[in-house]
């Protein structure tokens, strides 16, 4: 039942995060006052674009890289998007449009990636999903024998090229956290000629990010997911690694990306990260022991419930508790856990009687329908406090045991 009188507790933040008011305060004056469009030549645009490149500079920095090689996008998606269709098109360009050629990725990737790469694979690129552990990890054995085979293929039609347009592997996972080895694939990658993407939505702003220390070639990013504006990210591009242009029309973004530049977006986006980088280390692992308390006491009091992803603190996002939980639906238990207070996500959804369990508990080798119909993610805000963990530790277990009770009618 509701209980309007309790708090309720905000446990989506990897869906999405509140705008941080330092954020809004930056981008205010460009949504009233400073209206310029950063093309013109009059001092009005001039002030715009000025800004525009000031917060490209200090996005850069954040990152480690060169304001030239930061590209500010819509978001996470469109960068995702715009990668592996460029790196393609850059792959072709080079080799020939008859060259066989692919995309190496994993199989617990966002929706973004591998729609991205549904289409590619109908345009007749070779689409290889690598597999992970059981607590998400890739395999840099795995992703070897994927570009020796990519290097064979392109060998056997006699074309000496890698064989492989592109590498790309998430640096943490949305649903279970599990953050991955990405210097070491990279390193594997390049070794064998092949330029290395991460999508790093779930981790720039919650775990250091650094392109050189990655050693990537590009990477993705959203400002909605560290308290910035929705609807605005960036793409990072290293020198060496020049793609087409993935929006025709004009020459914003120094002619890679068509269309009017967000100006007011990518302020608040660049407020957002670097208050978010202040203090970052002392707050994950604050938010990660209370993440852990949390975590342990589920265990605890709920039977027949399995922690997903890496459970070492070192190799996880500190605010994600994610668990796959026995003969529970995972759409019916988030409802409770709405009218009970709590805002929090699932990897399945019920519709009509069957369950589609979420791609990346089967990838973990949570296939029995009984537990992988059943998945649940608790992402802690950055400000999560002793009271919230105190409340989720009453609500969780509560509405755990009712969604048993009710979880027949969507039973498969």
């Amino acid at each position: 039942m509701s209980d309007e009188s309790q708090p309720y507790i905000y446990a989506d933040n990897a869906a999405t995060t509140p705008l941080s008011p330092a954020a809004l305060q930056a981008m205010m004056p460009y949504l009233t006052t400073e209206f310029g469009n950063p093309g013109g030549i009059h001092r009005i645009a001039k002030a715009a674009a000025q800004a525009l490149e000031v917060a490209r500079a200090k996005m850069a920095e954040h990152l480690g890289a060169n304001a030239h090689e930061l590209y500010f996008t819509s978001g996470g998606s469109e960068s995702d998007n715009w990668v592996l269709h460029g790196a393609v098109e850059r792959y072709r360009d080079r080799f020939g449009t008859t060259a066989p050629t692919c995309i190496i990725t994993s199989v617990i990737e966002h929706h973004a990636i591998l729609h991205a790469c549904d289409a590619l694979e109908r345009d007749g690129v070779r689409i290889v999903l690598l597999p992970v552990d059981e607590m998400g990890h890739v395999r840099v054995d795995d992703l070897e024998r994927a570009l020796v085979d990519a290097r064979e293929a392109s060998h056997a039609a006699g074309i000496d090229a890698p064989g492989c347009a592109l590498v790309s592997i998430m640096l943490a996972n949305n649903e279970v956290g599990t953050i991955e080895d990405i210097p070491a694939l990279a390193a594997r990658a390049h070794t064998h000629g092949v330029p290395m993407h991460t999508d790093a939505v779930q981790a720039v702003g919650h775990i250091p990010v650094d392109v050189d220390a990655l050693g990537v070639d590009a990477l993705s990013l959203s400002a909605h997911k560290f308290h910035g504006p929705r609807g605005v990210g960036a793409l990072y591009l290293r020198e060496s690694f020049s793609i087409p242009p993935f929006i025709e029309g004009g020459a914003q973004e120094r002619g890679m990306r068509a269309g009017t530049e967000n100006v007011a977006g990518a302020i608040g986006m660049e407020a957002a990260l670097a208050e978010a980088l202040d203090g970052l280390d002392d707050r994950r692992t604050r938010v990660a022991q209370l993440r852990d308390r949390l975590v342990q006491h589920v265990l605890d009091t709920c039977p027949d419930v399995h922690y997903t992803g890496d459970p070492d603190s070192g190799r996880r996002l500190p605010s994600i508790a994610s668990f796959a939980i026995r003969d529970v639906d995972g759409e019916l238990l988030v409802v409770l856990f709405d009218r009970a207070g709590v805002a929090a996500a699932t990897g399945s959804a019920c519709s009509t009687g069957s369950t589609d369990p979420s791609h990346v508990a089967v990838a973990l080798g949570i296939d029995d329908p009984a537990w992988a119909r059943g998945t649940l993610r608790l992402s802690l805000a950055d400000d999560v406090c002793d009271a919230d963990i105190d409340a989720l530790c009453e609500r969780v277990p509560r509405c755990i045991k009712r969604a048993r009770l009710m979880s027949g009618s969507c039973a498969v």
